[in-house]
């Protein structure tokens, strides 16, 4: 099998990519999708990203992390893909870990793995519906599937969307279930990425519980997604002394706006 890591960035963050290559091997390829605000930005592609093999680049303009994520899928070539981001830190053992895993369980069509973030993992495989159900939520970079799946990225979430700035992994893991593919959770560590992320200081970004909201109700449907976010409201008043009903609000606002 071969692996393709898909590398999204934007603008700048192109100066990073080269990071995350690791020396030239057979089996790993890389895919980058460069989104850009203007084409000035062009001149700081990294020669290297050029010369490589290895390597594919495409630009994209404008904004849109799933979006972007939808493009870098759309010139995929290898029989694995990764979802990677431009800060991300890899091994050999570790990418050749992804492809064993999916050597090893043939049927298994997305295998979600661990990443250095302070979170709930389980301690031996699962299903992606146990992990979740016990307190496991997603994030990219944790996620490889066999390419030719048929799902992206629901370009309503994630950064840059304009609508919803995250929740768009869970949004395409139920896109997964939902067209019957299977999806298991190996907790092995795959990647390093920073440990803050996106969700930090929930309890005071009104982005974060709009977002929060929508996906409520995309995954569960309108009436379990207003339980839920009272639930959420709870949690941060209980564990943070935040205000509930602003969350609640913001919350139900992501519900009503899906």
């Amino acid at each position: 099998m071969t692996l393709n890591i898909l590398i999204c960035t934007i603008n700048e963050g192109i100066k990073n990519v080269p990071n995350v290559l690791i020396p030239k091997e057979k089996d790993i390829s890389y895919v980058i999708s460069m989104q850009y605000t203007d084409e000035s930005y062009f001149a700081m592609i990294p020669d290297i990203l050029k010369e490589r093999d290895d390597v594919t680049l495409t630009m994209l303009a404008g904004k849109g992390l799933s979006r972007n994520r939808n493009n870098a899928i759309a010139h995929a070539t290898g029989d694995i893909i990764l979802i990677a981001d431009d800060d991300n830190r890899y091994t050999s053992e570790q990418l050749h870990t992804i492809i064993e895993c999916h050597e090893d369980d043939a049927d298994a069509d997305v295998i979600l793995f661990r990443a250095n973030l302070k979170k709930y993992y389980p301690k031996k495989v699962e299903t992606y519906r146990r992990a979740f159900e016990d307190g496991y939520y997603p994030s990219s970079v944790e996620m490889s599937f066999k390419r030719g799946i048929g799902i992206t990225f629901d370009e309503r979430f994630g950064l840059g969307s304009g609508l919803f700035c995250a929740g768009e992994e869970s949004v395409f893991l139920k896109d997964c279930e939902d067209n019957g593919l299977r999806i298991i959770l190996v907790p092995k560590m795959i990647v390093e990425t920073p440990v803050i992320t996106s969700s930090s200081n929930y309890a005071r970004r009104k982005e974060l519980q709009v977002a929060k909201g929508a996906m409520f109700r995309y995954l569960f449907g309108w009436r379990e997604a207003m339980y839920r976010s009272i639930k959420e409201a709870l949690y941060y008043l209980v564990h943070e002394c935040a205000n509930p009903f602003p969350i609640l609000h913001n919350m139900i606002k992501g519900i009503h706006k899906l």
